[in-house]
């Protein structure tokens, strides 16, 4: 099996924790972005598509690379320490991904799905491809088959170019039908989340992406200077406001900021190293 590994966690956060809950889970990045096989993370904050949620996605080169990080005491420790943080039981999910590929936006949907019933999933799967080559924006679906040692789940990676396209697909009538038609084939819940890139800030030139850890790196020079300013005009003009609603202010502007002003001018002062 070729490709990277994922861990995703799902986690519903004490109301009035969440700014500890955000400050632990950038110290877990960090200790996790020591072990060897690290790629990258994500913590995605509640929104409609796993809303009351926060969910993070850690992703390793390989499946033993990511058992020695989900092994390791330094894990168990800060797990431990963020329980005090929590409402409810954690969550968890590996996804095995058959093939890298660079792609702006990717939601991962993962159920059980008994033995005798995989036939007539995989069929349904089959049946929405050809739903799903009508929408804008569509790349790519894969169905991925229970991993012996790693997940029981079957998992179905769907791939737009745009969030805008992907949200169009997520709330479209056919999207619901489909799920209608399927839900007698799984046992249990099924579970989605959004693993998101920089993609779209990164155009593809000669058919040659943008390294990884050089959008990182991008990212991060755009990224500093936006969130240092907007937290010194946050704390100038509004000293007051809740958390929820500074949380939201600075990431719609930050958002803002990075997508039309500060990453069109860095991508292009850095254009020639992306590139090389």
């Amino acid at each position: 099996m070729s490709g990277a590994v994922s861990v995703v966690n799902s986690r519903r956060v004490r109301k009035g924790a969440e700014r500890d809950f955000v400050r632990w889970a950038s110290r877990i990045n960090a200790v996790a972005s020591r072990f060897p096989g690290y790629l990258g993370s994500d913590l995605q904050p509640p929104d409609h598509i796993h809303p009351d949620e926060w969910v993070t996605v850690y992703r390793f080169g390989s499946v033993d690379e990511l058992d020695s990080w989900l092994s390791s005491p330094k894990r168990a420790d800060l797990l431990e320490e963020v329980e005090a943080l929590l409402d409810g039981p954690v969550r968890e999910q590996v996804i095995v991904e058959p093939v890298q590929a660079d792609t702006p936006v990717t939601v991962v949907m993962s159920q059980h799905v008994p033995p005798e019933r995989a036939d007539e999933f995989a069929a349904a799967h089959d049946r929405v491809l050809g739903q799903l080559a009508e929408f804008p924006g569509f790349l790519r679906s894969e169905l991925v088959s229970p991993v012996d040692g790693v997940t029981d789940d079957h998992v179905i990676i769907f791939a737009f170019d745009s969030r805008e396209h992907l949200d169009r697909w997520l709330g479209s009538d056919e999207r619901r039908a489909w799920l209608r038609q399927i839900a007698p084939l799984i046992s249990g819940d099924r579970t989605m989340n959004l693993v998101g890139g920089f993609a779209g800030w990164f155009p593809t030139t000669n058919s040659r992406p943008v390294a990884k850890w050089k959008q990182g790196i991008a990212v991060l020079l755009a990224l500093f200077p936006t969130a240092l300013v907007l937290t010194v005009l946050r704390e100038a003009l509004l000293p007051d406001l809740p958390l929820v609603p500074s949380v939201l202010i600075s990431n719609v502007l930050g958002v803002a900021l990075l997508t039309w002003v500060m990453m069109p001018w860095v991508t292009k002062l850095l254009g020639p190293w992306l590139q090389r």
